[in-house]
């Protein structure tokens, strides 16, 4: 077992199942399923945009850092994403945590 920290409660990744146990990374609202296939960053991009327009707005914290953790976690090869809230998602998870990078920096960057 691998741990990370950077976030909120920071993440968790299960070597045997490769399941990342993420937090609030890929967090997203709705009526949703409990496991997807689809893609994540769509919804997640949306429950960002919809955070900053209230009182949690700058929520989530984004460094220079952020990317290459981001690429640590995603060189792990995840075959699951295990969300807080939202849909956990099967599949390759790599490229979903790649992309997630700059969905983060999109909202959250105040440089």
């Amino acid at each position: 077992m691998i741990c990370r920290h950077g976030w909120d409660a920071g993440v968790l990744f299960e070597e045997t199942r490769k399941t990342l146990f993420c937090s609030d990374l890929f967090h997203h609202f709705g009526n949703v399923e409990a496991v997807t296939t689809s893609d994540l960053i769509g919804p997640t991009r949306q429950a960002m945009q919809q955070m900053k327009q209230g009182p949690l707005a700058g929520y989530m914290p984004y460094t220079r850092q952020t990317e290459g953790v981001l690429r640590s976690l995603a060189a792990l090869k995840p075959e699951t994403l295990a969300v807080m809230h939202g849909s956990s998602y099967s599949g390759q998870a790599d490229r979903l945590l790649t992309e997630l990078a700059g969905v983060i920096k999109e909202n959250f960057d105040q440089a």
